[in-house]
């Protein structure tokens, strides 16, 4: 059975974990320093101008980056 937190594993994805360890804790930083992601050019072309729905976007996205970090972490950190 392949187990990409077992570091012992041939082929182990321990510096992809670190990698996306390190993007989510930058999005959580760019959340706590009041960063507007819903002006970014990308989110008004996707969205059109509906700065509602891009404030929802974004939200799913900080939870699922804090999901990430509270998931991953410890395996990461402790491996």
């Amino acid at each position: 059975m392949f187990d990409i937190v077992n570091e012992s594993a041939a082929g182990s994805n321990q510096w992809l974990n670190i990698l996306l360890l390190i993007a989510a804790v930058a999005r959580v930083y760019l959340e706590i320093i009041k960063f507007d992601f819903a002006s970014l050019p990308l989110t008004k072309g996707m969205f059109k101008g509906d700065n509602e729905q891009a404030k929802k976007f974004h939200r799913t996205g900080l939870l699922l980056s804090l999901g990430y970090i509270v998931l991953s972490a410890p395996f990461t950190l402790f491996a």
